[in-house]
């Protein structure tokens, strides 16, 4: 749940704190051997890679929203499979459709908008108990426009020339596709900053305000509360998405939507979905979980710190408490195995 920043920050600190340990450390035994710390380094950076590794690969339980009311569905308006160019060529060339849902389903939503980068090859059904609603993300000038519902099998237009092909492709969402148009960030927030009012008038019909990738989870706080402004005053809908392109195991944001008896009829959730968010601004409530933001006060070489912290904080003290008594108890266990007998 880190931004670009915070990622960046995490791994200078954890340098600097490994630094600050090996330095100790001499200074106690009085000795420095420079084999011991190669081996340590390589050591420290193996485990870091495994570390990480493991995190963006392992798709492990993860923490799921429940106890929702009856008529309140949890949506993802923004995902990808591999039928998206940045998830084909990598290490999660395999993450296709089912595997998408299943991924939602862990982390307790009840719908997801496929919206693969201008295909919507991705949209393929599945068993998988989370219904599977059709959308495309469309690169245009500039920016990246996710629509959703409507007929989005064939997307064509000037839409990447210009500013003027961007406000086509605006426009042509609605007569030419049927689709809702949504700003994504982070190019609406790099590129058109100064034009979301414009946006909103050619017919763009909501927001992205909290995005989980790690390049989009850079806007700050001063900045989302701006567009939510900006959106009630136009009466846009906003939205929390995962973008998720299949790496790692946790759900930073969910999207609450209100379709009246759609677990009696679950085949129409996508269009109850869709059918909501023409009331605008009151259709949709985010629920984001605390993290360690771009804009905390922390500096970003203390991130490893900060982010032990904001954890902490997130997680309530009883289970912090539980959570340091295990790693305690496994250290403890440990340092007992290897201590020379007597």
């Amino acid at each position: 749940m880190l931004s670009l920043s915070r990622l960046e920050g995490f791994v200078l600190g954890l340098a600097l704190l490994y630094l600050l340990w090996r330095i100790g450390r001499g200074l106690v035994s009085r000795r420095l051997s420079v084999g011991a710390e190669v081996r340590s380094l390589v050591s420290a950076a193996v485990l870091l890679a495994l570390f990480i590794g493991g995190g963006l690969l392992s798709h492990r339980p993860m923490l799921e929203l429940v106890g929702l009311s009856p008529d309140l569905a949890a949506v993802d308006f923004h995902s990808h499979t591999s039928a998206s160019h940045d998830v084909r060529g990598t290490a999660m060339a395999g993450y296709d459709t089912e595997k998408n849902l299943a991924w939602h389903d862990r982390a307790g939503f009840d719908a997801v908008f496929v919206t693969d980068h201008n295909t919507t090859a991705g949209l393929v059904p599945t068993d998988v108990p989370v219904a599977l609603c059709r959308g495309r993300e469309v690169s245009a000038w500039r920016a990246h426009i996710v629509l959703l519902g409507g007929e989005l099998d064939s997307v064509r237009g000037p839409y990447r020339r210009d500013w003027a092909g961007l406000l086509q492709l605006l426009a042509d969402a609605d007569t030419a596709y049927g689709a809702l148009a949504v700003a994504s960030i982070p190019e609406y927030e790099r590129n058109h900053w100064g034009r979301l009012d414009t946006l909103a008038a050619a017919g763009l019909d909501g927001f992205e305000v909290v995005n989980a990738s790690p390049k989009a989870n850079e806007l700050s706080r001063a900045r989302r509360d701006s567009v939510i402004g900006l959106a009630r005053r136009t009466g846009k809908f906003v939205v929390g998405v995962s973008d998720h392109h299949g790496w790692g195991a946790t759900s930073m944001v969910w999207s609450l939507v209100s379709v009246p008896g759609w677990e009696v009829e679950p085949e129409r959730l996508c269009s109850g979905v869709v059918d909501a968010l023409q009331a605008g601004f009151p259709a949709v409530r985010v629920v984001e979980r605390h993290r360690l933001r771009a804009d905390a006060w922390w500096p970003s070489w203390l991130t490893p710190l900060a982010l032990l912290w904001e954890t902490w904080r997130g997680m309530g003290w009883e289970m912090t408490a539980a959570w340091l008594a295990w790693i305690w108890a496994l250290w403890v266990v440990g340092r007992t195995r290897y201590l020379p007998s007597p």
